[in-house]
């Protein structure tokens, strides 16, 4: 893919930049950050970080002047701030969510003089082929991670007093979340779209074999520095505790303070022999283990776990939907209300509205 050249026009530049957008997806806390940081090291790479205008899609039903998807990205995630760009520049004429998204993420990119555009999230994680439906150029890197090392890492943040992890539900909505990421992995590649699939595990053990294998399927040249963190600008990640890994220098591949209970323990056991069963031992790629302990989940405790996390789902997508139709004015109300106006010049997680936070879920 060739290099922008600065003598090139706009319209030069945008037709080498790459026809769909590029998807950097993970469940929550499973390192897609750490890959974010070092694949946008390369010169010809400009993701935006967890920009997630695909979770206020709903504002973009509203007609002519009256679709202010902009000013609502804006208040909830500070994506245009964060990122260096003017929300100015996209305020008019564009009222349709796939024009909105790629103007922008296109902009990110050709400013970094980049020709691969797009973002990097783990919202997309259930809504793969709706972005896959709007961008049919698209491109996916999925990452996957022991189940057990996601659970671990969301009560670790959760620990720290990250507010979006501490809700009841959230290792339950990282664990049966997981079995519908792989069910919009799958679509994916019957529908012959391009994916490559990276384990966290492999990234921290290995990275130059794993970074120069997501280089071959970019078609980008790989260079040494992208297998470190030196360097790497992560200006537009979140701050907090739980970010500590991703914005050191390091990338850190030992264990982690185990803080999973016994009973979440066996449960995830019980889920990864259950679709280790299913998969003739094929999924998921980690933990490596000749037999998972345990037994299966049962019938009927699969049922209920996909209940409650049907109904945690839905009221997070009522949330997002009430915040791309109510009006700016009683959501910043809200926002004041519920955290004594500390919020209110702060950007807010982009994994929660119910719990706007400074700071977003991820770690490298």
């Amino acid at each position: 893919m060739p290099q922008p050249s600065s003598s090139h026009s706009d319209d030069e530049e945008a037709a080498e930049r790459a026809p769909g957008p590029l998807f950097v997806v993970s469940m929550w806390r499973s390192g897609s950050s750490l890959l974010y940081a070092l694949l946008n090291k390369h010169p010809q790479v400009g993701l935006m970080y967890e920009a997630d205008l695909l979770l206020l899609r709903s504002a973009f039903l509203k007609p002519g002047r009256s679709c202010d998807w902009a000013q609502r990205w804006e208040f909830w995630n500070k994506a245009f701030t964060r990122h260096g760009l003017n929300i100015q520049d996209f305020t008019e004429g564009i009222t349709d969510f796939p024009k909105a998204f790629a103007a922008v993420h296109n902009d990110f990119a050709r400013r970094k003089g980049a020709t691969i555009w797009g973002d990097k999230s783990p919202n997309y994680y259930d809504r793969l082929q709706e972005m896959a439906e709007a961008f049919p150029d698209a491109r996916f890197i999925i990452v996957w991670r022991d189940p057990a090392g996601t659970a671990n890492s969301i009560l670790r943040a959760a620990q720290t007093g990250n507010s979006y992890f501490r809700r009841p539900g959230s290792t339950l909505r990282g664990l049966i979340g997981y079995e519908v990421y792989k069910q919009q992995h799958d679509w994916l590649v019957a529908h012959g779209r391009a994916v490559y699939d990276v384990s966290y595990e492999d990234l921290v053990g290995d990275t130059p074999a794993v970074m120069q294998e997501v280089c071959r399927f970019l078609q980008i040249p790989y260079h040494d520095d992208l297998a470190n963190l030196q360097g790497a600008d992560r200006s537009a990640i979140f701050d907090g505790q739980h970010h500590a890994f991703v914005k050191g220098d390091k990338i850190v591949s030992g264990p982690r303070p185990n803080i999973v209970g016994d009973k979440l323990r066996a449960k995830i056991g019980a889920y990864v022999a259950f679709w280790r069963k299913r998969s003739a031992g094929k999924w998921p790629p980690y933990p490596q283990i000749d037999s998972p302990t345990g037994t299966a989940t049962p019938l009927s405790r699969r049922l209920a776990d996909k209940l409650t996390y049907r109904a945690l789902r839905a009221f997070d997508a009522f949330t997002a939907f009430s915040f791309s139709m109510a009006p700016l004015s009683l959501l910043q109300a809200y926002r004041n209300r519920k955290y004594r106006n500390k919020s209110a010049t702060q950007p807010v997680k982009t994994e929660s509205i119910t719990h706007p936070q400074p700071t977003g879920p991820k770690e490298a």
